[in-house]
């Protein structure tokens, strides 16, 4: 069964937080930052209320999720608050169709210029949003000038099975 992607649900929270809990902070940490993020109850700066998540399922398995906000940022009309995969999905192709999914969210809002705040030492996440058409802004930001290119370039890339794997 292929992964879906579909607007995220209150019960998804607690697989989100652990998923994040897996790089930095705690489950309980998660669960209440993503959960008032969602509601909300808590915001970035200069964030308007308009916000969404998507998540990717395989099976009953939350493997990845993606969220986003409207905002007046940087001169921005949106942006990216987090997108993760569980590391043993990774090089699967759902962090670029997460992003397509939010790119489009964006487009929708009328939302085209996405900013992400983004540490200068992670590369992988510079690599992908790179790769999802995102260029440098200044050193801890990244932007999309066009949301629409979010992540479709890359969404449509065949994704390759050795022995079961998806690379």
């Amino acid at each position: 069964m292929p992964v879906a992607l579909r607007p995220v649900e209150h019960a998804d929270i607690p697989q989100m937080a652990a998923i994040r809990a897996r790089e930095w902070g705690t489950e309980p940490y998660w669960m209440h930052r993503i959960g008032s993020y969602l509601n909300g109850e808590d915001s970035p700066q200069q964030a308007l209320p308009a916000r969404v998540a998507f998540v990717a399922i395989d099976g009953t398995e939350l493997v990845g999720f993606v969220a986003g906000h409207r905002t007046r940022r940087l001169g921005c009309d949106g942006e990216l608050e987090w997108i993760n995969v569980a590391e043993d999905r990774r090089a699967s192709g759902i962090a670029y169709r997460l992003m397509a999914k939010i790119g489009a969210w964006f487009v929708e809002q009328a939302a085209l210029r996405i900013c992400v705040d983004v540490d200068p030492k992670n590369t992988a996440a510079r690599r992908l949003y790179t790769r999802c058409g995102a260029q440098p802004l200044n050193d801890h930001w990244m932007v999309w000038e066009d949301a629409g290119v979010m992540g479709t370039h890359m969404a449509e890339k065949p994704v390759l099975r050795r022995g079961g794997l998806d690379l």
